[in-house]
């Protein structure tokens, strides 16, 4: 709705934009401001596994987020998982089209084109004009640099060359050789460019997306050449289409189920760190789907969208900015915290959408209350500055994995040396922070075929149970180290059956919306080689149905998961009031008050 009042108050105030049809080109050009923009179509190529290509769930989104988006069209297509063992060429009768829902692994779902599509409208609002911007979408669930991917720097590498499988390897239009998806892609986006020459246009490619990795962090051989595959990758890409500062983004892996899944973080960031225009894109603050912890969920993968969008197009920024939307951030007292890298603005043309900030001015964070700091964000007119309002605030910590501002918190040790648990009350819900010591972390016992996403015992476990002093109505939050949060039923036990468990998670049926949860893992996962846990979680009073804050009572559990030859067993590790290790949970007597686990 937001983008047709725009269009239609923008059409009011704008004489008619007529899109020649002359001067056909085979290319895209190289310089931005070479091209007549009237003329002009904007390609962004979004590429990569599963994450890319989307499982996101339609049905969980708002319906104006469902709404198809005027401004903005999609070339799409791609793989399922079990389609790699025989890749065929791009499909030729795909064309493009409007952006709307659908472009997922499944018709169900969706990936980050939805979000990228609301920024990329505030950028390019069509008026008029057939075509503006498109996404080009390749992509393939479950697909590798080892088997599917790499391109022609990769083969020429013979360290690299030696892990590659070259059972499918490709050969694009130029002759070079290339993993199959990679030769995929070329031609995908060579197809954008000729339908719409054909048509007349003059066509740029703005940037290129990868949302990629989480299969291959499972594998060593994969990860061993990954920073060089991942460098080669986007090289030999900007190379094909004459752009060798061709703007790139790289998202960072979400899940935490993978082996290697902190290694290909830190990889990720540092090649961006090393190459000229890739922006490397934070995800750690999104959220998987709640019934498993591979994929973002609906509303993170919007946000991914747009923070991808708004990376690329900063690069060559036409908006100005007429205010920031965001509303104030409330930030602890006494510890200065980032603020955060992209908001919600309003641009002088009407639209709303991300943007990203480049600085903020300072702010006192030991002076409680509000105030204004500057946010420079890059507009048409040059770094601009913006007012935006951060609040301090006392018993208010900020989720996002750094615990500095526990450390004047009352700190209680778990048992067998496994860490420590701090415990905040604010008015409106309860922060729990942990630091977990264990070198063997287990994340990956998802069941996709088992009520819950089989989460009980397979994965290690923070575990809270809170009652208001009815021990049968207590309620169990759990949160695991493959970054999941389940908050079950008053008075459900963990040791209800699974589909008993999955209709009554609170998280998994929609029926609590005010909570953030942060995982941090360290070391590698599923192999006894960790390095800890770091675990930041906050709540809402009214999303637990708490009446009065002050009469909650809490004890709390970590279920140790180790693994023998395959077979996984639990360890429970009970922090309660009194010395019972085994369903404490039951007993009323194990449970603190909250005013003896807070200062």
């Amino acid at each position: 709705m937001k983008r047709l009042l725009a269009f239609l108050l923008v059409c009011l105030m704008l004489l008619p934009l007529v899109a020649c049809k002359n001067d056909k080109k085979t290319e895209p050009s190289d310089n931005n401001n070479t091209v007549d923009e009237e003329n002009r179509v904007h390609l962004v190529v979004l590429a990569g596994q599963s994450g890319a290509r989307g499982k996101a769930l339609v049905n969980d989104l708002s319906e104006e987020d469902k709404e198809a988006n005027i401004d903005v069209d999609i070339l799409a297509d791609g793989l399922p998982m079990g389609d790699l063992v025989n890749i065929p060429g791009i499909d030729e009768s795909k064309s493009i089209d409007v952006l709307e829902t659908g472009y997922g692994d499944y018709p169900s779902e969706f990936g980050p084109e939805l979000g990228m599509g609301q920024t990329m409208a505030s950028v390019y609002p069509k008026f008029d004009a057939e075509y503006k911007s498109v996404i080009v979408k390749y992509t393939a669930s479950g697909s590798t640099f080892t088997d599917h991917w790499y391109s022609s720097s990769a083969i020429n590498d013979s360290e690299v060359a030696s892990y590659l499988n070259f059972d499918q390897v490709g050969e694009t239009e130029k002759g070079e050789q290339t993993g199959p998806l990679t030769k995929n892609l070329y031609s995908l986006v060579e197809k954008a460019i000729a339908d719409l020459t054909e048509l007349g246009y003059e066509v740029v490619i703005d940037g290129m997306a990868f949302v990629h990795g989480e299969q291959d962090a499972k594998f060593d051989d994969n990860m061993a050449i990954y920073e060089k595959t991942l460098t080669y990758f986007i090289n030999d890409f900007r190379a094909y289409f004459n752009d060798a500062d061709m703007p790139v983004v790289v998202t960072e892996a979400l899940t935490n189920s993978a082996k290697y899944s902190n290694t290909l973080r830190a990889i990720q960031e540092n090649v961006a760190k090393n190459m000229t225009n890739v922006s490397f894109v934070e995800t750690s603050d999104l959220y998987t789907n709640t019934f498993e912890p591979w994929h973002f969920g609906a509303e993170s993968n919007m946000i991914l969208g747009n923070r991808i969008a708004a990376e690329i197009l900063s690069y060559n920024e036409t908006r100005v900015v007429e205010t920031i939307d965001t509303p104030a951030v409330s930030v602890p007292l006494g510890v200065k915290i980032d603020l955060p890298k992209y908001v919600e603005a309003t641009f002088t043309n009407l639209y709303s959408s991300c943007v990203k900030v480049e600085e903020y001015s300072e702010y006192d964070c030991n002076t409680a209350g509000l105030q204004t700091v500057n946010a420079k964000i890059k507009t048409a007119d040059g770094i601009k500055e913006y007012p935006f309002l951060v609040n301090v605030v006392e018993n208010h910590p900020y989720v996002d994995g750094n615990l500095t501002e526990y450390t004047s918190s009352k700190k209680l040790e778990l048992p067998n040396g496994l860490g420590e648990v701090y415990i905040v009350n604010s008015n409106s819900g309860l922060y729990v922070a942990a630091k977990i010591s264990d070198s063997e972390i287990w994340t990956d016992g998802e069941n996709w075929k088992k009520g819950d996403m089989g989460q009980k015992g397979n994965n290690d476990d923070f575990i809270i149970y809170l009652t208001e002093g009815d021990i049968a109505s207590r309620t169990t939050i759990c949160l695991s180290a493959a970054n999941l949060l389940r908050v079950y039923n008053k008075g459900l036990s963990l040791d209800s059956d699974d589909i008993k468990l999955e209709y009554g998670n609170l998280v998994y049926n929609k029926k609590i919306s005010n909570f953030a949860f942060h995982v941090t893992t360290s070391g590698l996962m599923n192999c006894g080689e960790s390095e800890g846990l770091v675990l930041e979680l906050y709540i809402s009073y009214a999303d637990l149905g708490v009446k009065n804050p002050e009469d909650i009572m809490l004890c709390f559990n970590y279920n140790n998961v180790s693994s023998v030859d395959g077979v996984k067993s639990n360890a429970d590790n009970y922090l309660v009031k009194g010395d019972l290790t085994e369903k404490a949970e039951e007993n009323i007597g194990s449970y603190f008050s909250i005013s003896e686990l807070v200062n």
